[in-house]
């Protein structure tokens, strides 16, 4: 992809890679829900589940016929069985062979995303780290001066014309303003008073005009009759764009070098690296939503979420 390596970039100054001193083993896949095991010196061995994390010492026994994908220091591997594999010298040989590439970054995003949802608490505190140290997605938000907040999914380039526009405030207002509006233009595309904190309508339904910059504020009614404002939050609307995206990201030898079960997460993952962030988020939750979602699923959406300063929608993962 052409931002390959500013995403690189962003994944190494974002996020932080396992260390030797942790030896982390992230279970990603497992072929069967009852073939993998995780033991230490002198403990009973429980059954492991994708989306797990085991630690060095301690021993892995795969049954035959069974397969588990793991990541390690930003290296995936992929275990057959039958066969136990100490962790130790698991975590040695890997070492010996890392290597530095895309896809390397590409697994250890997986594996911190995966590390750091397990808990609530470790929900919150992955959520201040980056409030702390990452960018912010929108300008003025990060700033205590701004009572009321939205989430990064809602910024930028939107795919989907269904939307539902969400803000959090923490000023107790006795109502909202919502405002859509674009660029130069004498009057807003919409307007509404609302007492809730979110308004769902269709961009194809509006006289909204595709490409032309537009964008989104909410003003809060204060006790003493005033308006607190938002940031103006920049959008626009361009349907194509996700079939552009697909069409390169077919092209990309990467993605053709993953399984299927991999690309789909790949796909997520270039989303958010190409800005496309509201088609991630409804990919997302689409996965959430069929028949059978994985546990790797669920984590890797609350990160997404943690990264897009929604906190709440994570929290209502976790329950």
């Amino acid at each position: 992809m052409r931002n390959k390596w500013l995403f690189l970039i962003l994944l190494t100054c974002g996020v932080a890679g396992l260390t030797a001193q942790q030896d982390l083993f992230i279970v990603l896949d497992v072929s069967s829900g009852s073939g993998l095991t995780y033991s230490q010196e002198g403990g009973n061995e429980r059954r492991v589940f994708a989306g797990t994390t085991v630690k060095a010492p301690g021993r892995l026994r795969l049954l035959q016929g069974v397969s588990a994908v793991i990541v390690f220091e930003d290296t995936r591997t992929t275990l057959k069985g039958p066969a136990m594999y100490d962790l130790e010298q698991l975590g040695a040989d890997i070492r010996s062979q890392n290597s530095s590439t895309f896809l390397s970054r590409f697994w250890s995003f997986i594996s911190n995303a995966i590390k750091d949802t397990d808990t609530p608490q470790q929900v919150e505190q992955s959520h201040r780290r980056y409030l702390t140290n990452a960018r912010a997605g929108v300008s003025g938000f990060g700033s205590s001066s701004y009572g009321i907040e939205a989430p990064g999914y809602l910024t930028g380039l939107l795919t989907h014309p269904e939307v539902t526009f969400r803000w959090d405030s923490v000023t107790h207002p006795y109502g909202y303003r919502f405002e859509l509006r674009q660029e130069g233009a004498t009057d807003p595309i919409i307007t509404a008073t609302l007492s809730g904190q979110q308004l769902t309508t269709d961009l194809r339904q509006l006289r909204f005009e595709g490409k032309t910059p537009a964008y989104w504020q909410v003003s809060a009614l204060q006790a003493d009759s005033s308006w607190l404002k938002t940031a103006r939050i920049p959008v626009y609307f361009d349907q194509e764009a996700l079939q552009i995206f697909d069409a390169q990201l077919e092209a990309d030898d990467d993605f053709q070098s993953l399984s299927e079960a991999i690309q789909p997460i790949y796909r997520l993952y270039e989303l958010e690296e190409a800005g496309l962030l509201q088609a991630a988020y409804h990919t997302y939750a689409a996965q959430l939503q069929s028949d059978a979602p994985s546990a790797v699923d669920r984590q890797l959406f609350i990160s997404f979420l943690l990264r897009m300063n929604a906190l709440e929608e994570a929290q209502t993962l976790m329950k």
